[in-house]
């Protein structure tokens, strides 16, 4: 490998740290972590590339990607650009699966309309941290959690509900969760000892019935396998409906036209809101049964609904919703629904709105009101702890 590349490599690096080491952060974790990246940048500067092997010029290739993807998903999550409020209800979420405050929800604005993605390669790539103990002596005791939204939906309260399953792949991978399932249920399938349990297995992976593909999938685990990747979502999808019920499965059911064929990636758009409802109606069967039994086993978590309901009709009203605890944070984004979903002529009516509301008038209404009631929150809470 030849050191100029590298040096091309550095000085592309260089040129967007000259306007990213001036990015100012609300979260003073943030802060630490970009001081961290600036002692990193430092250190590659002082050393000569052209006297380093082909090892050593890959251990600064990955430790440059790191600085790299850190400041992609820094650079959209300062003061001025980070969609806060979003940001804070799934740090709640986060904190209740995952309590010792060393990850940070970091957020990447994409120009894809529906290209909401969950990027692990600064929480699950160890090797690249001991790269950079090893070499520069930095330890950072906080890894970032990458969640990719759409720029231009950044603050659209009612299509960012499918955040949660984002986040949901956060937490199925820092707990390996899939690999678990994933074997449970090839065991379950060459059992076949009860018709309801086999049968409902097919129902949700209907490629189980084919004992090559049993086979393949017993003898060749991959994390990105079609098994793996189907587990993954529908653990993603269960642990969403925890915060915010069924309201994905409105945003999923309309951008993938209600796919009812399988992809290499995804389960059928059909099974996969099956599969919540049923959970949600308390009907599941033998699948729905081992993710929770497995979740509960590995994580302590019981799967089991996290947010609070509201009885108002405040933002009818055109008035925010005063929350006064966490979890009613998330039972914002269901009232958001409900009212998406409803009789738009009660909110010209309990607001005495003297004109017809078009579709784009209630939008706001209803995005301004629930970033209003986050915000009025988080305020609030900030304020009893300085208090305190």
């Amino acid at each position: 490998m030849q050191p100029k590349l590298l040096e091309l490599h550095f000085s592309q690096l260089q040129t967007e740290w000259s306007t990213s080491k001036y990015n100012n952060y609300s979260d003073d974790r943030k802060n630490i972590y970009h001081a961290k990246l600036a002692t990193i940048i430092e250190g590659l500067g002082k050393e000569d590339f052209a006297t380093l092997d082909d090892s050593q010029i890959q251990e600064r290739y990955w430790v440059i990607f790191f600085v790299f993807k850190s400041l992609e998903f820094l650079n959209h999550s300062t003061r001025s650009t980070i969609p806060f409020e979003m940001v804070y209800v799934l740090e709640v979420a986060l904190k209740e699966w995952s309590p010792a405050n060393d990850y940070i929800i970091v957020t990447s604005l994409t120009n894809g309309m529906n290209e909401f993605s969950f990027d692990g390669s600064l929480s699950f790539y160890p090797f690249i941290y001991k790269y950079i103990e090893n070499l520069y002596g930095v330890y950072f005791d906080y890894k970032l959690v990458q969640i990719n939204l759409p720029e231009s939906t950044s603050r659209d309260y009612l299509a960012n509900v499918v955040l949660y399953h984002e986040l949901g792949h956060f937490i199925e991978k820092k707990f390996a969760i899939t690999r678990v399932i994933y074997k449970e249920l090839l065991a379950a399938v060459r059992r076949a000892s009860d018709p309801a349990e086999i049968n409902n297995i097919y129902r949700f992976f209907p490629y189980l019935r084919l004992p090559a593909k049993v086979d393949e999938f017993e003898n060749d685990y991959q994390e990105y396998n079609q098994l793996s990747m189907h587990i993954s979502e529908y653990f993603c999808d269960l642990f969403a409906s925890q915060y915010v019920k069924d309201c994905s499965n409105f945003y999923l059911e309309y951008v993938t036209l209600n796919q009812a064929v399988e992809s290499s990636t995804h389960p059928s758009t059909i099974n996969r809101i099956i599969f919540i409802n049923e959970y949600l109606d308390n009907k599941g069967g033998f699948v729905l049964s081992e993710y929770k039994r497995i979740v509960k086993r590995i994580t302590g978590m019981e799967i089991g609904y996290k947010g609070k309901d509201f009885s108002t009709s405040n933002f009818e009203s055109l008035i925010p919703v005063e929350v006064k605890e966490l979890s009613e944070l998330h039972g914002l984004f269901h009232y958001g629904w409900k009212v998406w979903l409803g009789e738009w002529e009660n909110i010209r009516q309990k607001a005495e709105i003297q004109f017809t509301l078009s579709n784009a008038d209630v939008y706001a209404i209803i995005n301004n009101l629930i970033e209003k009631s986050i915000g009025n929150f988080i305020v609030k809470n900030e304020w009893e702890l300085v208090k305190a």
